[in-house]
């Protein structure tokens, strides 16, 4: 069965919408979730700037892609794969040559266990802490054929034979400490120890998906308090801890973040980007552009085109 294959074949088949998997390295327990994407590969499409409060890590397993980060682009090449930490923003560009490309995306957060068990030792804990607090984005090749391991993943997935949860734990499990393994920071200085997290739920995912695709449409708090089942006062209090913003300020924000990459990487008008983004008076968007960047979109444009991308 191959597991990389075009949209129209993988649309025939029926993939988990959403998956989570918990694995416990030394005292943290780690959450590691998934959508259909992680099965349907292809990834021929511009994805429009955006962030999470998780970590993500993409696998290109043919072809190349391109992110564009803050402090300009990447090429992911095939056979590597990267680490996005948590609020980063990024982008994903068409590759230049217009090749195929294929990639397997999966996300993760972590909390250290309040009461660890007994074999687990503490020296093991403080090094994975120390890797993860300092992460950095990163691209490094699959030296541990971590790919093939993500393969195998999909196919107990897919098949769902006997034993099938208890095996794709573990093999995200080895995949986790295959990607920690390869941080540039894996000898930094340790940081004060992090201290037991409150667990949350797949709010996170919801909250994000929330923003990251629908921000063009004028979107108002009840209803994504609808979605996360609280109160309007509940929804402000979720999004200060895990935003430290208000519903109104990530709204903006985020419209802002894919504004910036759409006059750095496109030649859309102002106007065009500034319906795009969800401000049908280009005048608000102007205002609001200003507000945040202290400059106007125009100058921001030519500033950054000005400004050769890093790689």
């Amino acid at each position: 069965m191959s597991l990389h294959q075009s949209g129209e074949q993988s649309s025939k088949q029926s993939f988990p919408k959403q998956f989570e998997c918990r694995v416990e390295l030394g005292a943290l327990r780690f959450h590691l979730f998934t959508d259909a994407g992680f099965f349907r590969t292809s990834c021929d499409w511009r994805v429009l700037n955006h962030n999470h409060v998780l970590y993500e890590v993409q696998f290109v397993h043919k072809g190349s892609i391109v992110l564009s980060l803050e402090d300009g682009c990447h090429e992911v090449p095939e056979g590597s794969f990267c680490v996005i930490p948590p609020g980063m923003y990024h982008s994903q560009q068409r590759p230049l040559s217009g090749e195929e490309a294929h990639k397997t995306c999966f996300s993760f957060r972590f909390d250290v266990m309040p009461r660890p068990k007994h074999e687990y030792s503490p020296g093991e804990t403080e090094e994975l802490l120390r890797v993860l607090q300092n992460a950095p984005f990163f691209i490094s090749p699959d030296s541990h054929a971590t790919a093939e391991l993500l393969d195998e993943i999909k196919r107990e997935l897919l098949t769902r034979p006997v034993g099938y949860l208890a095996k794709v734990q573990c093999m995200f499990g080895q995949a986790l400490v295959d990607v920690i393994r390869s941080s540039p920071n894996i000898q930094t200085t340790p940081r004060n120890r992090m201290q037991p997290a409150t667990p949350v739920d797949n709010r996170l995912t919801i909250i994000d998906t929330f923003f990251s695709e629908q921000f063009d449409s004028p979107l108002r708090e009840e209803d994504l308090a609808g979605l996360l089942y609280v109160s309007h006062r509940q929804l402000n209090r979720i999004l200060h801890d895990l935003y430290g913003m208000s519903f109104r300020r990530k709204l903006q924000h985020t419209r802002m973040k894919v504004a910036m990459d759409l006059l750095k990487h496109t030649d859309l008008p102002v106007k065009e980007i500034a319906a795009r983004v969800g401000y049908p008076f280009a005048e608000n968007f102007h205002a609001q552009f200003k507000a945040l960047t202290n400059t106007t979109p125009t100058a921001y444009r030519n500033g950054a085109s000005s400004r050769p991308d890093e790689g």
